[in-house]
């Protein structure tokens, strides 16, 4: 017949299932269970290999640190669509869709690593020189810079042991070397030094362990979906739905005391008459 096409399907390299076996990147998935730690499996299916065992506790040593920080966006989104009495997937997703240019953004640094040391390496600039280019550059034109500073942390708490960590497994590389040199250079374009933000340095580890932006946004959101998990079904467990209960002890966020019109700037009161 014809110019008949070919049925459907999905391709991929990821994965395939038959009646009786779930194949992973090559490997029964019956084998891998039991056999494999989820950093690992994570890597698999992301990546396509297994990792060796420094790449394994970066990973681990990554997701731990990225897990859990207490109220943060996406943690109070969570809460807030917890509250309308939602099924709890829905509740995480909504933390989910606040991980942004802003928040979680581990990707956006991420990018901003691999260029930079792309571009140095054409045009002959060493790490140091590129640093302070982008640095400037970024100053003069008012560009966020992703990556560096947080609103809750003069000097985010988690940056320093997972730089420890990287040099004790021996993760170590370029990526990682420019994020530094730009949080010294902002020193000398700021009022204030710009230090490296848990993102950041998440994005610079694991740049250098030949991971992409997609990647590493993905590994931030794995990370992060444990909290939003926990923060979701602790606001269903303790607290009443909609945050605006009067007999709350504290005052709720959606109490009408909080919506009264002193707050208020819009038009005053007028009618379709007028």
């Amino acid at each position: 017949m014809k110019n008949q096409k070919e049925p459907f399907h999905w391709r991929t390299a990821i994965s395939y299932k038959t009646r009786d076996e779930i194949n992973v990147r090559g490997y029964d998935l019956n084998e891998l269970t039991g056999n494999l730690d989820f950093a690992s499996m994570v890597h698999l299916v992301l990546k396509g290999e297994l990792p060796d065992d420094p790449c394994v506790k970066m990973i681990n040593a990554i997701m731990v640190s990225f897990c859990e920080h207490a109220f943060s966006p996406s943690s109070v989104s969570s809460r807030f669509v917890a509250s309308g009495g939602v099924p709890l997937n829905t509740a995480v997703a909504g933390g989910m869709l606040t991980m942004g240019e802003r928040h979680a953004s581990a990707d956006i640094p991420a990018q901003m690593f691999q260029a930079a040391v792309l571009q140095a390496d054409k045009k002959g600039l060493s790490l140091n020189e590129m640093a302070e280019k982008m640095v400037r550059e970024y100053r003069a034109e008012k560009k966020i810079l992703n990556g560096y500073h947080h609103p809750q942390h003069i000097r985010d708490p988690r940056v320093d042991r997972l730089c420890e960590l990287a040099a004790e497994y021996g993760i170590q590389g370029p990526h990682q070397q420019l994020a530094h040199a730009i949080q010294d250079a902002t020193g000398r374009y700021y009022s204030r030094t710009l230090y490296l933000n848990a993102p950041g340095i998440m994005a610079a580890i694991l740049s250098d362990m030949d991971f992409t932006p997609g990647q590493i946004k993905g590994l931030a959101i794995l990370s992060r979906t444990v909290s939003l998990v926990a923060h979701s079904l602790e606001e269903q467990d303790r607290e009443k739905a909609w945050r605006g209960s009067g007999n709350s002890e504290i005052t709720q966020p959606l109490d009408l005391s909080l919506q009264s019109p002193e707050y208020y700037d819009g038009p005053g009161k007028r009618s379709l008459e007028e």
